[in-house]
């Protein structure tokens, strides 16, 4: 009777762990991954967004928190920002703005294709593109520091399209907040 007893709760165990292991292996639906406070929230990505763009499929900002550390994003061979950036970066521009003690690093990046000068470079100039809506947005030239590694830091490996694409960044770093 003792070793039936035994038995039982050796399987019932066994039962139990394989249904949580299941459980915790489920796909979780949106509704499950909204309790991080993402439902009150801004969706934000890299192609045709507000900014803030992390990666090809976005990811949520909320609003009502400070600034955090952002991408973005560049087309081949440009220095300009892009005016679905604006949006972000006026935000970010306000917040350095309004906390004068606060600092931020730019970190300029490029993809693999042209040379480590050229690519130096062009980080620089997305850099400075990103400073200077800052700077016109009220933002001391002291709250900012600029660095282009060029293609030395890429985001993502490979040398296909999609690659390419994000590592054509500039890294907005608080450094201070």
């Amino acid at each position: 009777m003792k070793k039936i007893n035994m038995m039982k709760n050796i399987l019932i165990t066994m039962a139990a762990t394989a249904i949580l292991l299941t459980a915790s292996c489920a796909k979780k639906t949106p509704a499950d991954m909204s309790s991080n406070g993402a439902d009150q929230s801004q969706t934000y990505g890299m192609n045709g967004s507000n900014g803030y763009g992390s990666d090809s499929e976005g990811f949520h900002v909320n609003a009502l928190t400070a600034p955090s550390n952002q991408v973005y994003y560049f087309g081949f061979n440009e220095s300009d920002v892009h005016q679905s950036d604006m949006k972000a970066l006026l935000i970010q521009a306000n917040y350095l703005a309004n906390h004068t003690g606060s600092k931020v690093r730019l970190e300029g990046n490029t993809d693999n294709r042209g040379s480590r000068e050229y690519n130096i470079g062009l980080g620089w100039r997305r850099d400075q593109a990103v400073a200077r809506i800052l700077e016109q947005q009220g933002v001391r030239p002291g709250q900012i520091q600029m660095i282009s590694y060029g293609k030395e830091k890429p985001a993502a490996q490979g040398n296909n399209e999609h690659a390419w694409a994000l590592n054509r960044r500039v890294v907005f770093v608080y450094t201070q907040k």
